[in-house]
């Protein structure tokens, strides 16, 4: 059970056009949302929305701005490239961006700091991380699964994207689920995969707490393993249980009260946007549009096919909805670790008008 061990070292510092008639209306039956609205177009508004550099997180929101569903719903929608969640939510507080992306539990975090931000719409229902360890680091316990192979981490360096974000939690709930003091490792800010990874070969840090391209890219280096993958389940129940609303986009309060009808409209785009994502029709396009925002680079071997796997595993596993269940599941889970010390209820910290499954 996950206890308030949890709460060490986050004291000061706080981790992917217009379509045919017959595509644009199966892609709006498949989103519950969007087909019980009327479609919301707004004014022209500019939106600027957080991507993490160097990673291929971003399919929908890529769709959305390169395949016109921003645009068919009168607004702009501009990527900003930001390392961190806790990083992003400073940079929403600030005015810099008018949408974050981020873990739920670190945008709830935020607000129960005082950042008045409200999550709008789904990115990633289930979790995204694996924790990946390099190739030369001793593992013992590898044959016994989690939690035993957390001890093989013993007084390494861990790589996350920031201190505090998400990526830092989850690292530190699977070393309590172990059973283990969540600071035997040292918590390394490292960025991005685009940065991490050359830290990871650097040795810098001895494993990292990543999403993807990082591990399908150290793995086929064969410079890497897979110590304990949360995308296929792995790992303790208070962590399988927060799926359902996972990665979300969050926006301040103030602002959409003041921008509704560019924040619905958003929503929509967005929701439409996942939808022809999950699309296996789509796949080629899609792979253009991943092609357009994001390379692996000349180093990695074979990068073309490696790229076509990439989008193929990762365009089922968007989802524009937000259970708030879950979201109720990660409040339980962030005071339970003594994060954050007042319930967060769901019907206050999301929106209204956020796809609900």
């Amino acid at each position: 059970m996950i206890n308030k061990n949890m709460k060490r070292g986050f004291g000061s510092a706080g981790f992917a056009a217009a379509l045919m008639a017959g595509v644009m209306t199966a892609a709006i039956m498949t989103a519950p949302q969007a087909n019980a609205e009327e479609k919301v177009v707004a004014n022209g508004e500019l939106l600027r929305i957080q991507e993490y550099p160097g990673t291929i997180l971003h399919f929908t929101q890529w769709v959305a701005a390169d395949k016109g569903f921003c645009e068919d719903h009168g607004i702009r929608c501009e990527m900003v490239k930001i390392p961190s969640g806790p990083v992003g939510l400073q940079a929403l507080a600030a005015g810099s961006i008018e949408v974050s992306f981020a873990s739920t539990e670190v945008t709830m975090q935020a607000a129960s700091r005082g950042n008045d931000v409200q999550l709008i719409v789904g990115h990633s229902p289930a979790n995204i991380y694996t924790l990946n360890v390099h190739a030369d680091v001793p593992r013992p316990n590898k044959d016994k699964g989690y939690p035993a192979v957390m001890q093989d981490l013993k007084g390494l360096n861990v790589g996350v994207t920031g201190r505090g974000s998400g990526t830092e939690l989850q690292a530190r709930a699977l070393f309590i689920g172990a059973g283990m003091d969540p600071d035997d490792v040292t918590y390394i800010a490292v960025g991005a995969p685009g940065t991490a990874y050359p830290s990871f070969l650097a040795r810098q840090v001895d494993a990292a707490m990543m999403f993807e391209p990082f591990g399908t890219i150290c793995r086929l280096q064969e410079t890497c393993g897979a110590l304990v993958d949360l995308v296929g389940g792995e790992g303790p129940a208070e962590i399988t249980s927060l799926n359902g609303a996972f990665e979300t986009y969050a926006a301040r309060t103030d602002f959409i009260e003041k921008n509704t009808v560019a924040i619905d409209a958003f929503i929509q785009a967005i929701t439409e946007a996942t939808a022809w994502v999950n699309d296996p029709a789509n796949f080629d396009e899609l792979l253009e549009v991943v092609k357009g925002r994001f390379t692996l680079g000349d180093e990695i071997e074979d990068s073309e096919n490696v790229l076509r796997e990439l989008v193929k595993s990762g365009a089922p596993l968007y989802g524009a909805e937000i259970d708030r269940t879950a979201v109720k599941a990660f409040s339980d889970y962030l005071i339970q670790n003594e994060l954050i010390t007042d319930p967060v209820d769901p019907a206050t910290f999301v929106y209204a008008k956020a796809p609900k499954p």
